[in-house]
Parts: C-alpha cells; structure tokens; sequence
C-alpha cells in the first residue's frame, strides 16, 4: 500500500489506535475481575479452588520415606473397646499415652483434642499430672471465639489449660464453603490464643515458624509407598514392654514431634485437596500434622490473592494481549484457534508455575481475562478499525 493509500486507510478507521483501546479495556477487565467479581460472584472463585485443588493433588511434593520429625498416635473405636463412653475420650487413657510418649523419647507431644467438657474429676488430674510431669514439650489444642462454643464451656477450658500448666493453641482448621480444607486460620480476634496448635507444635522443636503462607503445603504418600507419618494405634503404643509392637512403635517416637488425635470414621474427619482422586475424608490430626511438618521443613505455597498487585497485573497483560490478538484477527476467522492455543498455554504455564516454585495463579479468572479480551477486540475491531484493514487483517 502507498504512503497515499495507507493514510487514506486510516483516515477511514474510527479508531486507528487499538494499544489505547487495549489498555483501556484491560483496566476496566482487571476491575471487574479482581474487584467485582470476588464480592458479587464468589462462586467463579471455587473453580480456581478446584484447579488448585488438582495441582495439590498430584504435583505436591513427596518424600522417599515417612516424614522423619512428625509422627501422630491415633486413638480409634478399637483404642476404646473397653471404655464405657466414646466422648470425651476417657483422661486416664490419655494420659497413659502421654506418659508412653514421653517415655519413648518424643520431642513434643500435641493433644488434638478440646478439653470443653466435665470429666470425671479423678482421670482429669491423672492427665494433668502426666502433663505437668512430661519432659517432652507438650501442647494443647484450644477453641477460640470462632468455633461457637458456650461460655460454659470456654471456661472449661480455661480452667483445665491453666491447670496443665502448658502452652495452648487455636486449632487452626479453615473451612471453606465447599467444606475442603485448603488454608491454616489466621489468628482470631480474641487474645486468648495468640499462635495455633501446629506453630506452637513446631516452635517447641526448634522450627522458626513462617505462617505468611496461608495455603497448606500438603505432602504426597512416599515413594517407598509408606504411610506420610509414621502412624501408632494408641493401644499398640500402650502394650507390655516385652512385647515386640509395642518396642518398635516406642522406639518409632523417639525425637519426633508426636500428635495424640482421634481418628474415628465419624468425628473430626474433612475433605482437603488430597481428597479429589479419592473423595476420602482426612482426620483432623493427621490434616495438623501436614501443617506441622510444612512449618518443620519450611516448604510452603504461595497463592496470589484477588487483591494483590502480582494477579491485577498479570490480568491486565493477559486481557490487553488478548485484545490485541483479536484486533488482528477480527477479519481472519482464526479465533477460536487462538482462544483454544491460549488456553492451553495458560494452563501450562499454570501448572509449571506450581510445580516449579510452589505458586498457585489464579487460572480461572486468567481464562475469563483472556476471553473478554479477545472477544471484545474482535468485534470492537470490526466497528473501529479501517476498512482497508480488515480486509487484509491488518492492525489499524
């Protein structure tokens, strides 16, 4: 085309400069995804849950055996066979696994249970004796303002806290709407409990704990096809010293972090990101212990939040890029070619952003940037762009 012909072409064009319009319509985008649709469509977001959940799921990190620092000795219904109430869990039995602990040699003992309820009084000071007498470091699980208990009940605990004479910490287990537990909770409102039950877990070995990092860094069953942690049924723990099972679950503690939690069928079982192959319900000591041994290893996964400056501006790229190729190609019927190539790449470079350098991006809200953008530039194109333009696919 001559200098002629093509200043001719743009003076036909309504709009010869699409990089303005683009940037232009990637703010207003950006707007609306970051800000609008967080508060007004929530629901858009549990996708990004659901693919992050699938990125955990299989691009987690794995070790080659048992995880060495962090082990949890479960109570089940055949722990209490013989006991004539299933909850609260008799005190006289835990603190017998206290003691058991403490004399295989742990490093710290954590209670994942709440001491809400009036037990009979002789158990409850069995347990308070073995707790005071322990030299392991032991921690206890606290509710906070959050879970909706009685005062009652709150200040029954306040009470068996203070009389065990040791640290106390939030269980910090965060739901979200869909019931799967992705994130640790952030510290309550209240000042009761300043730092949760698996910090206080890993500060008592020694761990500098980093709770910056809200989303778990769960771990992958180990390539030797062991158990994540080494995991002792309570009564095998308990057995005579002469018998074989109870040395080797004895000696399996010693100099671990040892978390005391119930894992029944019915109680304290939830869904977290390891549950979508598999659907099956996690226990709430072993979920602790994932977080206790993140904050042990000091692994972590960073998230970009809807309101960071990182996600608003990596939708702002997408969506102007996206515009831009629709601009160009309003003309070609190449479309849905790009649109398919993009998201392909999109979720390519999503996944080895996570398994890469433990980053999960928001790739939901990237695929809406990228459409918008493309489907507004192609026909925002056809209205503004010369006519000259559109019918060699030029930009302009």
């Amino acid at each position: 085309m001559t200098d002629t012909g093509k200043s001719t072409a743009q003076r036909r064009a309504l709009f010869p400069r699409p990089f303005l319009l683009s940037a232009v319509f990637a703010l207003l985008a950006t707007l609306l995804l970051a800000e609008v649709v967080p508060r007004f469509a929530p629901g858009l977001l549990r996708f990004d849950h659901m693919m992050g959940d699938l990125r955990t799921a299989y691009l987690s990190d794995r070790l080659p055996s048992q995880h060495p620092q962090v082990a949890i000795v479960s109570i089940t219904d055949a722990t209490l066979k013989d006991s004539k109430v299933r909850q609260p869990v008799d005190r006289g039995l835990l603190a017998r696994i206290v003691e058991a602990a403490d004399a295989a040699g742990a490093a710290a003992i954590g209670l994942d249970f709440l001491f809400v309820q009036v037990t009979p009084p002789d158990n409850e000071d069995l347990l308070v004796d073995a707790i005071r007498r322990a030299r392991a470091k032991v921690v206890l699980a606290a509710a906070d303002e959050r879970v909706g208990l009685g005062k009652a009940q709150m200040d029954r605990q306040a009470v068996f806290i203070a009389k065990a004479g040791r640290p106390a910490g939030y269980a910090n287990l965060a739901t979200e709407r869909d019931w799967v537990i992705r994130f640790r909770a952030g510290p309550g409102s209240g000042k009761a409990y300043g730092k949760s039950f698996s910090t206080l877990l890993a500060e008592s070995a020694g761990a500098t704990a980093n709770e910056s990092y809200r989303r778990i860094a769960w771990l992958l069953e180990p390539h030797d096809g062991y158990d994540t942690f080494l995991t002792i049924p309570a009564e095998t723990l308990l057995q005579a010293q002469t018998e074989t099972g109870g040395q080797l679950a004895r000696a399996g503690l010693k100099g671990k972090i040892v978390i005391v939690g119930g894992t029944f069928p019915d109680i304290d079982r939830h869904l977290t990101p390891l549950s979508s192959p598999t659907g099956e319900l996690q226990p709430g000591a072993l979920i602790h212990a994932h977080m206790v041994a993140e904050l042990v290893d000091k692994r972590h996964i960073n998230q970009l939040e809807t309101n960071s400056l990182a996600m608003k501006l990596e939708l702002m790229a997408l969506a102007a890029l996206a515009f831009l190729v629709g601009w160009r190609t309003r003309m070609r019927g190449q479309g849905l070619l790009f649109g398919t190539a993009a998201t392909v790449a999109i979720i390519a470079v999503d996944t080895f952003v996570f398994w890469y350098w433990r980053i999960i991006l928001p790739v939901v809200l990237a695929l809406i940037a990228w459409f918008l953008g493309g489907f507004t530039g192609n026909h925002i194109g056809r209205w503004l762009g010369s006519r000259a333009a559109r019918s060699r696919g030029i930009v302009g």
